[in-house]
């Protein structure tokens, strides 16, 4: 086979000190203990309310929202829920002038990036879990092939912890959620033009307004034409995305979304999985210069929300997605050395066609409404949703006399490109796998008096997996069906307004087709998590400082990781487990002033398994200490429309891949910028941004089935943006 579909790599960390695990639980206690005498003072018998969300803008705000409507299902406030949860505001990467998903998440505390396929795209570890889909605008989305682009993104929601009680089939370490930008009543139109280092060039638009007394557009489009610092690379992409917005009835909405892009470029491998790799020149490439990829995406959405008459709100919809990648690429050999302990290592690797399909189609239902039942107050969701899932996937090379492809050496430390000729390329692999998965769940949020509010959910999946694949030992398709109940429960309690305290407990379920599939042919088993998570959100100095501490316990059994004797194939563990402890704190220190922080503590590691030499290995790619920390400052006076920004991002040691042969080194990366918005109502905006500002050597992502990718050296950008 050419390569297992392993998107959930996981290797481990070295474990904390004992000592340092109660210090969360310390401060958890201590502000409790503060807060004690204020909740005395509270009124027993206030009447019960859920309440009217007021959202503050974020400038006041220190780069957080005060709700995720869309990831949590709800408009409560994110203070007053059980589960720790981040948004990424279009104001924080405007500020940071970031232009990648895997950039933009960054300043989110237990969040990894992981270079996606070819280096096309960016995909997300979450508390040390990776994850095989995300969500757009509340649908479920692989994350294989598309083209996605930050150019339609408004805000980026990021909830921890398992939530397969209310999306189904996702990790336990939690899901991102992509909020897509929406029409305006007024109308405007700004665009910006990019250029940087590498050769990097890159155009955007925003339109919106009326078209009519009932009907709002947005438009959304982008450019970007790249080289890299990486040799033989570079990519042109294309992208736009129309939505249309109708006003039906004084209680109807109806909103179409479509988005189409287009990715021509380079295909980047990154490095093998060894610790020499990491000793040659980041530029280097091992791949010939006719490697390429091409990526080609469209989704569409409808979505009709209907408010009646008894209280109840609807909201239904469908989004459907297509995506398919063209790879000519040179895939590392299982070994991806040879002569690894000699003077002169040789790099294995072959030269593959590879075309991979893949479609999502969601369908959903709910229905929520606000009541009381006596001193009770309710906030109920009802729902039901479907979901089918397809990747055909089909490779050529060029095959040697017993059927597998030929190996085209070439040296690590002085490769030589153009010397070595592969022939004729010829079918080598087919697989073709299938998800169909449908739903139902409940939640109801009750208000238990002033302070406190408990939150029950429930789930029920049915999913039928089946898989074919052309190298496997088997004939026909493999099918397998699963059932899965996923419960959530939540308490928090609020003693004032400055302090929530919450504890939660939620299971997760997912099928994992894509992954890859056991060495007798069988499909992996789902894989099964628990969490339990307690923490506080605070809010003080009048909501100016708003930090949130969350201490977790995650344990996911029969997770699938790439085998170690043989990457072709994937093994399920027994049981993986994720703990630790999170801190994220947004302040704005003064109005012109805002400034974020994260702090994250865990380790991930393979508590459980019938291989004893398998218990205790950690998760790949999961740091044991991650932080980042980011302010703007906005100058007045004289020097109005200024504003500066610095920030760093701090990622410690991490196994490289599942049997943990070797760790990557840690780092710290400072970024920095300079903006300067001037005109009538500052219409115009220069900004330049240096990220890497230490020209840092360092590496972003590591596992077996996802290679090693060296971080960019030092690169600069300079905008212009105007708005109409």
């Amino acid at each position: 086979m050419s390569r297992s579909f392993n998107l959930g790599e996981d290797a481990p960390f070295r474990a904390a000190g004992q000592a340092r695990r109660p210090q969360p639980l310390a401060m958890l206690a201590a502000t409790m203990f503060l807060c004690m005498a204020d909740a005395q003072a509270q009124t027993e018998d206030t009447p019960a309310a859920l309440g009217t969300v007021t959202v503050t803008g974020t400038r006041e705000r220190a780069y957080r929202s005060v709700v995720a409507p869309t990831a949590n299902k709800s408009d409560t406030t994110v203070k007053e829920t059980p589960f720790s949860i981040q948004t990424v505001t279009r104001e924080l990467i405007e500020d940071r002038g970031v232009t990648t998903f895997g950039e933009a998440v960054r300043t989110v505390p237990g969040v990894t990036p992981q270079v996606g396929w070819g280096g096309s795209n960016d995909r997300f570890r979450l508390r040390g879990f990776a994850t095989t889909a995300n969500l757009k605008n509340g649908f479920r989305r692989s994350v294989f092939a598309p083209v996605d682009e930050l150019a339609n993104i408004e805000q980026i929601e990021v909830l921890k912890g398992p939530a397969s009680a209310l999306y189904g089939r996702f990790e336990p370490g939690g899901v991102v959620n992509l909020v897509t930008k929406k029409p305006q009543d007024r109308a405007r139109t700004g665009f910006e033009l990019t250029a940087g280092s590498d050769d990097f060039y890159r155009a955007t638009f925003d339109s919106t307004g009326p078209l009519g007394d009932t009907l709002r557009y947005r438009l959304t489009g982008s450019w970007q034409d790249n080289k890299s610092f990486r040799d033989f690379v570079g990519a042109r992409t294309a992208f736009v995305s129309p939505v249309f917005q109708w006003k039906l009835g004084d209680r109807t909405r109806l909103t179409a979304e479509l988005e189409l892009g287009r990715r021509n470029g380079s295909f980047d491998r990154g490095f093998g999985n060894s610790p020499l790799f990491l000793r040659v020149p980041i530029h280097t490439n091992y791949a010939e210069p006719d490697a390429r990829l091409k990526n080609d995406s469209a989704l569409g959405s409808v979505v009709l929300e209907h408010r009646f008459d008894n209280g109840w709100d609807l909201r239904t919809g469908v989004q459907a997605s297509y995506a398919k990648t063209d790879a000519l690429w040179y895939p590392y050999g299982f070994a991806p050395l040879s002569g690894a302990a000699s003077l002169d290592p040789q790099v294995n690797r072959h030269k593959q066609l590879s075309i991979d399909e893949q479609t999502d189609t969601s369908l959903m239902a709910e229905i929520s409404r606000r009541f009381e039942t006596g001193a009770v107050g309710h906030r109920v969701l009802l729902g039901v949703d479907a979901n089918r899932d397809e990747w055909d996937f089909a490779a050529d090379a060029n095959l040697g006399p017993f059927g597998f492809p030929t190996n085209l050496p070439i040296n690590l430390y002085r490769p030589v490109h153009g010397t070595t000729v592969a022939g004729p390329l010829q079918p080598y692999d087919a697989s073709n796998y299938k998800s169909r998965n449908v739903g139902l769940y409940a939640q109801d949020e009750l208000q238990l008096g002033s302070q406190w509010r408990l939150l029950l959910g429930l789930r029920y999946d049915r999913s039928r997996t089946q898989a074919r694949a052309q190298y496997l030992p088997v004939s026909g398709t493999l099918v397998r069906s699963d059932d899965a109940v996923s419960p959530r429960v939540g308490l928090t309690w609020t003693p004032s307004a400055a302090a929530s305290f919450y504890a939660s407990w939620s299971k997760s379920f997912l099928t994992e087709p894509f992954s890859g599939m056991l060495r007798d042919g069988a499909l992996p088993a789902p894989s099964r998590g628990s969490q339990v998570e307690i923490g506080t959100k605070l809010s003080l100095l009048d909501g100016r400082l708003e930090p949130t501490l969350a201490v977790f316990d995650i344990r996911r059994r029969n997770g699938v990781v790439s085998d170690p004797d043989d990457f072709n194939y994937v093994i399920q563990v027994g049981e993986q487990r994720s703990r630790g402890w999170e801190l994220d704190v947004p302040f704005t220190v003064t109005p012109q002033w805002r400034l974020l922080a994260s702090y994250t503590q865990l380790k991930a590691e393979v508590s459980k398994d019938s291989d004893p030499d398998m218990v205790g290995k950690l998760l790949a790619n999961a740091p044991r200490r991650s932080a980042s920390f980011w302010s703007t400052y906005d100058f007045r006076g004289a020097a109005t429309g200024l504003s500066a920004g610095l920030g760093a991002i701090y990622v410690g040691a991490r196994q490289a891949n599942t049997a943990n042969t070797f760790e990557l080194p840690s780092y710290v990366r400072w970024d920095a910028n300079l903006a300067y918005r001037f005109g009538a109502a500052q219409r115009y905006k220069l900004q330049l941004t240096v990220q890497n500002l230490g020209n840092k050597r360092y590496y972003d992502s590591g596992g077996a089935f996802v290679p090693t990718f060296p971080g960019a050296p030092r690169s600069v950008m300079a905008t212009f943006g105007m708005t109409l």
